[in-house]
């Protein structure tokens, strides 16, 4: 198969570019070539390319940000998967679309699956929650997967390891919320289930994360603790750390149905943690 991954610079893509280049042709573009919100040119680059699937990994993914910036949060968000969907339902293109876990308010008590009802509390879940929408609507073949907690760029980057390390060492001690449950995710374990479920023909929506939950101090003292960075770390509360966009308190998935509909298990999350940070 030929394979586009739209966000091709981003951290998800480098990490699962890996896994279906083993196996398909696989063209990876960016803003500076496929501006997504763009139907026109997209309907060029579709017919210049002629992929078999597009992977769309193209958004703002700035949640504090996005509160500061709805309408361009919606409209790249929201309406460009939407444009995505119809482009890809008429030229018979398989899409593969990434949203997340701010869909959910974050209230319920166990794991969400993929039947709860979305209820997001922030801009970036609701233009999220909007492409969801659309698609649906445009493309009902077209796979939707919820990812959560994502690590994994270059040490270095933007992510949370890097933010929080860089932060202890910068400042000598850290805060942390020990009251937001979720489950940190290696994004580099995504590639081999999410190339089942199209190798495979299946749609509609699917949750998936690594195993287990922790909370996002509990995370930051496993990071510490694999990297021994001694460094004093106290827990606080969502209250007391404010920030511009509502957190969900609850992330964790139940991921039953990844495994049920690609026979692979993920690995338990503090696993996962140590091979990226032990064995790069």
């Amino acid at each position: 198969m030929k394979i586009v991954i739209t966000g091709g610079k981003g951290m998800l893509a480098s990490n699962i570019i890996p896994t279906f280049q083993k196996h398909h042709s696989v063209v990876t573009v960016d803003i500076d070539e496929w501006d997504i919100t763009n139907r026109e040119k997209g309907a060029v680059f579709i017919g210049k390319h002629k992929p078999d699937v597009i992977i769309n990994l193209a958004a703002i993914t700035n949640v504090d940000g996005c509160e500061d910036i709805p309408e361009i949060a919606q409209k790249v968000n929201g309406d460009a998967p939407g444009i995505l969907a119809e482009l890809c339902e008429a030229n018979h293109v398989k899409l593969v679309h990434f949203s997340t876990d701010y869909v959910f308010d974050g209230t319920k008590d166990t794991p969400y699956n993929e039947e709860d009802i979305p209820n997001p509390q922030s801009v970036y879940g609701k233009s999220k929650m909007s492409a969801e929408i659309q698609i649906k609507r445009y493309n009902p073949s077209a796979i939707i997967m919820r990812a959560e907690w994502l690590y994994g760029g270059a040490l270095g980057g933007g992510d949370f390891i890097t933010k929080i390390t860089k932060a202890a060492r910068e400042k000598g001690h850290v805060e942390v919320v020990d009251d937001q449950r979720g489950t940190p995710t290696y994004a580099k374990d995504i590639g081999e289930p999410l190339m089942s479920l199209i190798e495979n023909d299946r749609s509609g929506i699917y949750h998936i994360s690594n195993s287990g939950s922790t909370t996002w101090y509990g995370f930051t003292k496993e990071i510490f603790r694999l990297l021994d960075l001694d460094v004093p770390l106290t827990p606080t509360t969502s209250d007391a750390y404010k920030t511009k966009a509502k957190r969900p308190k609850n992330s964790v998935y139940d991921i039953s149905k990844l495994h049920r509909d690609t026979g692979i298990t993920m690995r338990p999350w503090h696993e996962a943690l140590r091979d990226y940070l032990l064995k790069k």
